[in-house]
């Protein structure tokens, strides 16, 4: 019975930080998806040249992709206070004083939630598009066939579910501290946006590097929009190249993209007008 109660009583005191959870969350996505709209689609800035697909997103779609946005801070804020509250009693490894493993741990533990992710990112993604899961869980976020910023977080709340496991996941397997998952949130979301923002900002001396070509590009995953069977990757195309599910033209339509001057995309620009 005292289990019970403290259970209940803990629950109770998790309520007021409901809002400030979703707060964080939600502001995070909307700040850096709402810079980057404004910096690609409002202001006519230097990459206006490198534009990924010639058709843009109708204005219906950024308010679709921003309401499944919404839902999807809720899962995360759901998911988070969860985690809270199996963390009281022990079940995750979380730690608040830097120094119990110090600066060179939490940057290394940084890195190896993002590994992780990425490793994991791949997979399920995947399995999203298999015909079991790909209707009822990932179609959502494909339906922006033109990714747009506000596509980042455009996800059925299955799909949401899914992704939000990575925090429990990395909790539960070695000890992280909340500046790590502030950093790690911060990356994941900025990578996230700049991937759906439908403009290619990478030189393209990186797609012959034989290093940095496995840094996932905007291309990369534009292009996972368009043909749906290809570009699994999130951070790294590391996983794509190992298992063959690099789309066949991405190299050559990367090199077309980045090679393009901005006179010869005014050029197209007035010969499709």
């Amino acid at each position: 019975m005292n289990f019970h109660k403290q259970l209940f009583q803990y629950m109770m005191d998790l309520v007021p930080q409901i809002p400030i959870i979703f707060l964080i969350d939600f502001l995070r996505y909307f700040i850096f998806a709402g810079i980057a709209f404004l910096v690609f689609y409002i202001w006519k800035h230097p990459f206006q040249y490198r534009k990924i697909q010639e058709k843009n997103a109708k204005p219906s779609q950024f308010r679709k992709e921003f309401l499944y946005s919404v839902s999807s801070v809720i899962v995360y804020t759901s998911v988070t206070l969860i985690v809270f509250l199996f963390r009281k009693y022990g079940y995750f490894k979380f730690y608040e004083r830097i120094d119990e493993y110090g600066w060179a741990y939490l940057i290394l533990s940084t890195v190896m939630i993002l590994g992780i992710q990425d490793f994991y990112f791949y997979w399920t993604h995947r399995l999203m598009h298999t015909r079991l899961f790909y209707k009822r869980v990932h179609k959502v976020h494909h339906d922006s066939v033109i990714p747009s910023p506000w596509t980042a977080y455009s996800f059925h709340p299955w799909e949401a579910l899914i992704h939000s496991l990575i925090m429990p996941i990395v909790a539960s397997i070695f000890p992280v501290h909340p500046l790590a998952l502030m950093i790690f949130m911060t990356f994941q979301i900025i990578r996230n946006v700049l991937g759906h923002s439908g403009y290619e900002i990478f030189p393209s001396w990186m797609g012959t590097n034989k290093i940095l070509k496995l840094v996932n590009s905007n291309t990369n995953h534009d292009m996972h929009h368009q043909s749906f069977r290809y570009n699994y990757g999130l951070y790294t195309t590391v996983w794509d190249y190992l298992f063959g599910t690099v789309h066949p033209e991405y190299e050559k339509t990367f090199a077309e993209i980045t090679s393009k001057k901005p006179e010869q995309k005014r050029r197209e620009l007035q010969e499709t007008v």
